[in-house]
């Protein structure tokens, strides 16, 4: 409001004040859609360290994310497995996880991953969701 008190009203400045305003309004939300991610499940396939990604499958269907391995903590992506930093080689088949991502910005169909978060799951639960995984294969 203060600012407004402040510019010329008339001409030039004014006008400027006013668009720029309006630019970051209109702007903020573009910016606030951004910078949201998704989150996916599912096991590890594959990691193809020279092609940077990751396959995942997900619902019966394989997913291929992009990953960075190296880089600034806001541009790499972050392996976790129990909770403790990790290095994508360690990365195995069959391992749950969990994925966060956004779509690239160079082309929507592709997914960039920024977080894969491989929990500590108990042995009893694996064992039960093979069986769930098995039982669906058959249906």
């Amino acid at each position: 409001m203060l600012l407004l008190e402040s510019a010329p009203r008339s001409g030039a400045g004014f006008v400027a004040v006013v668009s720029l305003l309006l630019a970051f309004a209109v702007a903020a939300p573009v910016r606030a859609e951004e910078a949201k991610s998704e989150r996916a499940t599912g096991k590890v396939v594959s990691y193809d360290a020279a092609a940077q990604s990751v396959v995942m499958k997900e619902g019966g269907k394989d997913q291929a994310y992009q990953v960075k391995a190296e880089g600034t903590v806001l541009t790499r992506t972050t392996l976790t497995m129990n909770g403790k930093v990790a290095k994508f080689d360690e990365l195995k088949p069959g391992m749950l996880a969990i994925v966060y991502w956004k779509p690239d910005p160079s082309d929507a169909a592709k997914r960039a991953a920024r977080k894969i978060d491989v929990p500590k799951i108990p042995r009893e639960f694996l064992d039960e969701i093979e069986a769930a995984e098995k039982k669906n294969e058959t249906e």
